[in-house]
Protein backbone atom coordinates (compact mmCIF):
# COMPACT_ATOMS: atom_id res chain seq x y z
CA UNK A 1 0.00 0.00 0.00
CA UNK A 2 1.66 3.34 -1.12
CA UNK A 3 0.74 5.54 1.71
CA UNK A 4 2.20 8.76 0.20
CA UNK A 5 0.67 8.54 -2.46
CA UNK A 6 -2.92 7.94 -1.43
CA UNK A 7 -2.09 10.77 1.59
CA UNK A 8 -1.22 12.54 -1.22
CA UNK A 9 -4.34 12.04 -3.27
CA UNK A 10 -6.67 12.47 -0.37
CA UNK A 11 -5.20 15.82 0.71
CA UNK A 12 -5.71 17.20 -2.59
CA UNK A 13 -9.55 15.84 -2.76
CA UNK A 14 -10.08 17.80 0.47
CA UNK A 15 -8.72 20.75 -1.05
CA UNK A 16 -10.68 20.64 -4.40
CA UNK A 17 -13.80 19.87 -2.39
CA UNK A 18 -13.56 22.53 0.42
CA UNK A 19 -12.46 25.37 -2.32
CA UNK A 20 -15.52 23.93 -4.67
CA UNK A 21 -17.84 24.37 -2.06
CA UNK A 22 -17.67 28.28 -1.98
CA UNK A 23 -17.21 28.50 -5.95
CA UNK A 24 -20.52 27.06 -6.83
CA UNK A 25 -24.10 29.71 -6.39
CA UNK A 26 -26.45 26.65 -5.72
CA UNK A 27 -26.79 26.77 -1.75
CA UNK A 28 -27.98 22.93 -1.75
CA UNK A 29 -24.66 22.16 -3.61
CA UNK A 30 -22.30 24.24 -1.58
CA UNK A 31 -23.55 22.56 1.54
CA UNK A 32 -22.82 18.79 0.20
CA UNK A 33 -19.71 19.74 -1.50
CA UNK A 34 -18.45 20.59 2.00
CA UNK A 35 -20.19 17.52 3.58
CA UNK A 36 -17.59 16.08 1.44
CA UNK A 37 -14.62 18.22 2.27
CA UNK A 38 -15.09 17.54 5.77
CA UNK A 39 -15.17 13.75 5.46
CA UNK A 40 -11.86 14.12 2.94
CA UNK A 41 -10.35 16.10 5.71
CA UNK A 42 -11.14 13.35 8.41
CA UNK A 43 -9.81 10.63 5.79
CA UNK A 44 -6.89 12.33 5.31
CA UNK A 45 -6.05 12.71 9.37
CA UNK A 46 -6.95 8.55 9.13
CA UNK A 47 -4.63 7.82 6.78
CA UNK A 48 -1.84 10.17 8.47
CA UNK A 49 -2.65 8.30 11.74
CA UNK A 50 -2.69 4.83 10.03
CA UNK A 51 0.79 6.23 8.63
CA UNK A 52 2.42 6.96 11.99
CA UNK A 53 1.53 3.56 13.51
CA UNK A 54 2.67 1.64 10.34
CA UNK A 55 5.92 3.94 11.05
CA UNK A 56 5.39 4.68 7.12
CA UNK A 57 7.00 7.84 6.29
CA UNK A 58 4.88 10.93 4.25
CA UNK A 59 4.77 14.50 3.73
CA UNK A 60 1.70 16.77 3.07
CA UNK A 61 2.74 17.73 -0.35
CA UNK A 62 0.28 17.75 -3.20
CA UNK A 63 0.92 18.49 -7.30
CA UNK A 64 -0.79 22.58 -7.41
CA UNK A 65 -1.77 21.49 -11.18
CA UNK A 66 -4.14 18.68 -10.06
CA UNK A 67 -5.94 21.32 -7.73
CA UNK A 68 -5.83 24.26 -10.48
CA UNK A 69 -8.07 21.83 -12.38
CA UNK A 70 -11.00 23.17 -10.76
CA UNK A 71 -10.42 26.57 -12.04
CA UNK A 72 -13.62 26.14 -14.53
CA UNK A 73 -15.72 28.50 -15.94
CA UNK A 74 -19.06 26.68 -15.23
CA UNK A 75 -20.52 24.37 -12.22
CA UNK A 76 -21.44 21.38 -14.49
CA UNK A 77 -17.21 21.35 -15.63
CA UNK A 78 -16.45 21.84 -11.83
CA UNK A 79 -18.63 18.50 -10.53
CA UNK A 80 -17.90 16.80 -13.50
CA UNK A 81 -14.20 17.12 -12.25
CA UNK A 82 -14.62 16.57 -8.72
CA UNK A 83 -16.74 12.61 -9.89
CA UNK A 84 -13.55 12.14 -11.84
CA UNK A 85 -11.12 12.64 -9.30
CA UNK A 86 -13.42 10.69 -6.70
CA UNK A 87 -13.03 8.09 -9.52
CA UNK A 88 -9.33 8.09 -9.48
CA UNK A 89 -9.13 7.93 -5.94
CA UNK A 90 -11.47 4.62 -6.26
CA UNK A 91 -8.64 3.26 -8.34
CA UNK A 92 -5.73 3.97 -5.93
CA UNK A 93 -7.93 1.64 -3.63
CA UNK A 94 -7.53 -1.68 -5.93
CA UNK A 95 -6.79 -4.80 -4.06
CA UNK A 96 -6.18 -3.04 -0.95
CA UNK A 97 -8.54 -4.79 2.21
CA UNK A 98 -7.54 -2.38 5.10
CA UNK A 99 -10.16 -1.09 7.22
CA UNK A 100 -9.63 2.56 6.75
CA UNK A 101 -9.32 1.89 2.65
CA UNK A 102 -12.28 0.14 2.79
CA UNK A 103 -14.04 2.87 4.39
CA UNK A 104 -12.55 5.42 2.16
CA UNK A 105 -13.58 3.44 -0.73
CA UNK A 106 -17.42 3.04 0.50
CA UNK A 107 -17.51 6.85 1.25
CA UNK A 108 -16.11 7.85 -2.12
CA UNK A 109 -18.33 5.56 -4.10
CA UNK A 110 -21.59 6.85 -2.40
CA UNK A 111 -20.00 10.39 -2.82
CA UNK A 112 -20.15 9.98 -6.75
CA UNK A 113 -23.53 8.65 -6.43
CA UNK A 114 -24.41 11.83 -4.68
CA UNK A 115 -22.61 13.96 -7.24
CA UNK A 116 -24.26 12.24 -10.23
CA UNK A 117 -27.44 13.38 -8.73
CA UNK A 118 -27.03 17.18 -8.79
CA UNK A 119 -27.68 19.20 -11.70
CA UNK A 120 -25.95 22.83 -11.67
CA UNK A 121 -25.23 25.13 -14.43
CA UNK A 122 -24.54 28.27 -13.06
CA UNK A 123 -21.71 30.73 -13.71
CA UNK A 124 -18.20 29.99 -11.63
CA UNK A 125 -17.29 33.77 -10.54
CA UNK A 126 -14.42 32.86 -8.29
CA UNK A 127 -11.30 34.33 -10.37
CA UNK A 128 -12.98 37.10 -12.40
CA UNK A 129 -11.75 39.82 -10.04
CA UNK A 130 -15.10 41.92 -9.44
CA UNK A 131 -13.84 42.70 -6.13
CA UNK A 132 -17.67 43.48 -5.03
CA UNK A 133 -19.50 41.97 -2.29
CA UNK A 134 -23.24 41.27 -3.18
CA UNK A 135 -25.24 43.77 -1.33
CA UNK A 136 -22.62 45.42 0.44
CA UNK A 137 -21.19 48.42 -0.61
CA UNK A 138 -18.18 48.94 0.74
CA UNK A 139 -15.18 52.30 0.15
CA UNK A 140 -12.28 51.76 -1.75
CA UNK A 141 -9.79 51.84 1.36
CA UNK A 142 -12.21 48.91 3.38
CA UNK A 143 -12.39 46.76 0.14
CA UNK A 144 -8.77 47.10 -0.54
CA UNK A 145 -8.06 45.86 3.15
CA UNK A 146 -10.49 43.39 2.67
CA UNK A 147 -9.08 42.07 0.22
CA UNK A 148 -5.61 42.34 1.50
CA UNK A 149 -6.87 39.81 4.84
CA UNK A 150 -9.01 37.45 2.75
CA UNK A 151 -5.30 36.53 0.64
CA UNK A 152 -3.40 36.77 3.26
CA UNK A 153 -5.37 34.71 5.54
CA UNK A 154 -7.32 32.01 3.60
CA UNK A 155 -3.59 30.80 3.00
CA UNK A 156 -2.61 30.70 6.62
CA UNK A 157 -5.09 29.32 7.10
CA UNK A 158 -4.75 26.33 4.90
CA UNK A 159 -0.84 26.03 6.25
CA UNK A 160 -2.34 25.99 10.13
CA UNK A 161 -4.81 22.78 9.11
CA UNK A 162 -1.35 21.39 7.64
CA UNK A 163 0.87 21.78 10.73
CA UNK A 164 -1.77 20.95 13.46
CA UNK A 165 -2.84 17.76 11.25
CA UNK A 166 0.79 16.86 11.63
CA UNK A 167 1.49 17.40 14.84
CA UNK A 168 -1.53 16.01 15.82
CA UNK A 169 -1.14 12.55 14.45
CA UNK A 170 1.98 12.70 15.64
CA UNK A 171 1.55 13.40 19.67
CA UNK A 172 1.22 10.74 21.75
CA UNK A 173 0.41 13.44 24.51
CA UNK A 174 -3.65 13.41 25.08
CA UNK A 175 -4.33 17.26 25.84
CA UNK A 176 -1.77 18.34 23.19
CA UNK A 177 -3.69 16.30 20.58
CA UNK A 178 -7.21 17.59 21.29
CA UNK A 179 -5.91 20.81 21.25
CA UNK A 180 -4.44 20.22 17.68
CA UNK A 181 -8.21 18.51 16.84
CA UNK A 182 -9.37 21.81 17.53
CA UNK A 183 -7.26 24.22 16.06
CA UNK A 184 -7.27 22.44 13.11
CA UNK A 185 -11.36 22.53 12.72
CA UNK A 186 -11.39 25.94 13.73
CA UNK A 187 -8.62 26.67 11.03
CA UNK A 188 -10.72 24.44 8.61
CA UNK A 189 -13.98 26.44 9.81
CA UNK A 190 -12.10 29.74 8.78
CA UNK A 191 -10.34 28.44 5.96
CA UNK A 192 -14.42 27.68 4.49
CA UNK A 193 -16.05 31.20 5.72
CA UNK A 194 -12.43 33.65 4.45
CA UNK A 195 -13.09 31.76 0.81
CA UNK A 196 -16.31 32.13 0.74
CA UNK A 197 -15.81 35.98 1.46
CA UNK A 198 -12.82 35.85 -1.38
CA UNK A 199 -15.18 33.68 -4.08
CA UNK A 200 -17.73 36.50 -3.89
CA UNK A 201 -15.56 39.06 -4.58
CA UNK A 202 -13.90 36.77 -7.41
CA UNK A 203 -10.24 37.07 -5.98
CA UNK A 204 -10.28 33.37 -4.48
CA UNK A 205 -6.43 32.04 -4.88
CA UNK A 206 -5.76 28.43 -4.33
CA UNK A 207 -3.16 26.97 -1.70
CA UNK A 208 0.30 26.08 -2.84
CA UNK A 209 2.24 23.35 -0.78
CA UNK A 210 3.89 24.92 2.13
CA UNK A 211 7.28 23.97 2.88
CA UNK A 212 8.22 20.60 5.11
CA UNK A 213 10.50 22.54 7.74
CA UNK A 214 6.96 24.15 8.56
CA UNK A 215 6.24 20.99 10.24
CA UNK A 216 8.81 17.91 9.99
CA UNK A 217 11.19 17.41 12.95
CA UNK A 218 10.35 20.92 14.18
CA UNK A 219 10.90 21.90 18.05
CA UNK A 220 7.39 21.67 19.11
CA UNK A 221 7.90 23.55 22.31
CA UNK A 222 9.43 26.63 20.51
CA UNK A 223 6.48 26.24 17.38
CA UNK A 224 3.78 26.92 20.46
CA UNK A 225 5.27 29.45 22.04
CA UNK A 226 5.94 31.51 18.89
CA UNK A 227 2.53 30.26 17.46
CA UNK A 228 0.78 31.62 21.02
CA UNK A 229 2.23 35.21 19.94
CA UNK A 230 1.06 34.74 16.40
CA UNK A 231 -2.26 34.32 17.22
CA UNK A 232 -2.47 36.88 19.84
CA UNK A 233 -0.94 39.44 16.94
CA UNK A 234 -4.05 37.83 14.51
CA UNK A 235 -6.70 38.80 17.00
CA UNK A 236 -5.52 42.46 16.52
CA UNK A 237 -5.26 42.10 13.01
CA UNK A 238 -9.19 41.17 13.33
CA UNK A 239 -9.82 43.70 15.33
CA UNK A 240 -8.23 46.50 13.55
CA UNK A 241 -9.81 45.42 9.99
CA UNK A 242 -12.87 45.02 12.31
CA UNK A 243 -12.70 49.04 12.28
CA UNK A 244 -11.37 49.58 9.26
CA UNK A 245 -14.74 47.97 7.43
CA UNK A 246 -17.57 50.60 7.13
CA UNK A 247 -20.01 47.35 7.30
CA UNK A 248 -21.44 46.27 10.40
CA UNK A 249 -22.75 42.43 9.17
CA UNK A 250 -18.48 42.09 7.86
CA UNK A 251 -17.16 43.76 11.42
CA UNK A 252 -19.35 41.66 13.59
CA UNK A 253 -17.80 38.28 11.42
CA UNK A 254 -14.09 39.80 12.24
CA UNK A 255 -14.85 40.09 15.67
CA UNK A 256 -16.31 37.14 16.11
CA UNK A 257 -13.29 35.41 14.73
CA UNK A 258 -11.18 38.11 16.61
CA UNK A 259 -12.36 36.08 20.35
CA UNK A 260 -11.71 32.97 18.04
CA UNK A 261 -8.23 33.92 18.04
CA UNK A 262 -8.05 34.79 21.27
CA UNK A 263 -8.97 31.53 22.49
CA UNK A 264 -6.47 29.50 20.06
CA UNK A 265 -3.91 30.99 22.42
CA UNK A 266 -5.36 29.22 25.27
CA UNK A 267 -5.49 26.19 23.60
CA UNK A 268 -2.07 26.08 22.28
CA UNK A 269 -0.72 27.23 25.76
CA UNK A 270 -2.38 23.82 27.26
CA UNK A 271 -0.83 21.95 24.54
CA UNK A 272 2.73 23.50 25.71
CA UNK A 273 2.16 22.75 29.51
CA UNK A 274 1.02 19.20 28.11
CA UNK A 275 4.23 18.87 26.79
CA UNK A 276 6.30 20.19 29.36
CA UNK A 277 4.91 18.57 32.02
Amino acid sequence: MNYQQIIQKTHEDFIKFIYASVMVQEADVRHKLNDIALFKYRHLVWLMQDGVNKKVPFNMDFEYENIAKIRVDNSSDLIEILKSELDKSLALYEGINDATINRLRSDDSYFIEELGRVDVESKITAFNENKKLPGIELSDESKSALIFFLMEETFKEYELITIYSYLKVHSDIAVADAAFTDLAYDSVYHLKRFADLASKMGVLTLPRPIPHDKYENIGVVKFLKENIEEEMDAEKQCLILAEKIDNKELSDFLLFVSRQELYHGELLQRALNAINS
